[in-house]
């Protein structure tokens, strides 16, 4: 009986870490070194995998087919979020054609089925490669010192990137960038960050107070959301307000709905209802400003609630429209927050502390520093991401295990620094195993 090849076995076999040398569709020598972690966002299946061709090495993304020619069936030649795709993995090689991206670069190919003379049984396969040295810790004293001082770096390392930010910028533009850009998750983390500087804060905080739907037809349509700007018949009250006004400001440079990422995006995620509630934080907020409020409300933060405190500020109940729709024109029974508590507790943790710290040194308030460094200090466990949870695996720590935020912050310091470069012999994680 012929075995059913999908992408999800291929992709499989691919974390076997395979030691075989390969040879690429143009005939090179292929060798893996890092095959890369699973991705659950568009544009790849996985990412910062590391392997060298003809002894050169080469790092990024990985996109799998089960037959090479369906990377043309299915459109990612035309599509520029498969740009950075450095290989394609493949089980049957068909096309004649060499791979080639959206920017016309090419890519090289690698056909896993002549590796295989057997049929193939998953239960044979081995497990995804973790660490090459990894075992798990039996000092849970030396692991959480560790990641604590893994954490420290990554939370120093934002502080200087918005401390540089700051001698060049007016510091709410700063603010509400890093804001825009953690809105956007990873997946549309720069369409979000385009747009903050599309849109500065200044000019949206002279905006009335309750003007929400100015504010939201602003943004919206600098970010060609619009249903008008994505050729979507959608009726209702609110949505011809938004049209209407967005109609009156004349503008006719926008984003374009091709620069969002909505597939593989959860529908309470998508860019529509977290611009949405970028609107109603600047609203909460426009008597003091954005940054005299973040600055007022961190300092304000009571002691042993401190993460509460702050998680409370940012989150953003759903209203009007949205509390039964999560785009235009794709309602839900369910009534979601706009902005909940785990999106809030991650932008508390990437962006609101390490700015106040950063703001702290540059307008001499070391009170101020010291209590963004006391409360990161302090803050509890997060929700898992992509990132933690695969170091999680890659350093195999207990299922169910407890980290602190800068625990897992370390987590991913450790990941961006070593692991995705697979610079093992630097890594404190691989050195501190005894």
């Amino acid at each position: 009986m012929r075995m059913q090849i999908s992408e999800k076995l291929i992709a499989h076999i691919w974390q076997r870490h395979l030691a075989t040398n390969l040879v690429t569709d143009a005939g090179q020598q292929f060798q893996v070194i890092y095959p890369g972690r699973i991705s659950h966002t568009s544009g790849c299946d996985f990412r910062d995998a590391i392997f060298t061709i003809n002894g050169k090495t080469t790092r990024g993304d990985i996109e799998v087919h089960v037959k090479s020619s369906h990377w043309y069936s299915h459109g990612h030649h035309r599509d520029p979020k498969y740009n950075k795709i450095a290989l394609h993995i493949v089980w049957w090689h068909d096309s004649r054609s060499p791979i080639r991206l959206q920017n016309s670069k090419s890519v090289p190919t690698i056909c896993l089925n002549p590796l295989f003379t057997s049929p193939l049984k998953l239960n044979q396969l081995a497990n995804p490669s973790s660490c090459p040295q990894a075992r798990s810790y039996s000092n849970t004293k030396s692991l959480n010192e560790l990641l604590i001082t893994a954490g420290e770096k990554r939370f120093a390392a934002k502080v200087a990137f918005f401390r540089k930010a700051l001698d060049a910028e007016e510091a709410g533009q700063v603010l509400f960038r890093g804001i825009a850009r953690a809105l956007g998750y990873a997946q549309n983390s720069e369409p979000c960050e385009q747009l903050a500087n599309r849109l500065s804060l200044g000019f949206l905080e002279k905006l009335e107070p309750k003007a929400d739907a100015t504010r939201q037809a602003w943004i919206l349509g600098t970010a060609g959301l619009l249903p008008s700007q994505r050729r979507k018949s959608v009726e209702g009250r609110e949505i011809e307000r938004l049209e209407a006004i967005w109609q009156s400001t004349g503008v006719a440079e926008t984003m374009k709905e091709t620069d969002w990422c909505f597939f593989r995006v959860r529908p309470n995620n998508f860019p529509t209802r977290r611009l949405v509630a970028l609107s109603y934080l600047l609203a909460r907020y426009h008597r003091t400003g954005l940054l005299r409020a973040i600055l007022s409300l961190t300092n304000k933060a009571p002691s042993g609630a401190e993460h509460q405190w702050l998680e409370n500020g940012l989150t953003i109940p759903s209203r009007g429209y949205w509390k039964n729709h999560l785009d235009f024109g794709v309602a839900t029974k369910r009534n979601s927050a706009l902005l909940g508590h785990e999106k809030a507790s991650e932008m508390v943790i990437n962006i609101i502390l390490p700015f106040v710290y950063a703001w702290g040194e540059v307008a001499s308030e070391p009170k101020l520093k010291e209590k963004a460094s006391e409360i990161y200090r302090r803050y509890p466990e997060p929700g898992d991401n992509e990132t933690t949870h695969h170091m999680k695996q890659q350093l195999l720590l207990k299922p169910g295990i407890h980290l602190s935020a800068p625990q897992q912050q370390g987590l991913i310091h450790l990941f961006r620094a070593y692991c995705r470069y697979r610079n093992c012999t630097e890594c404190p994680a691989a050195l501190s195993r005894g």
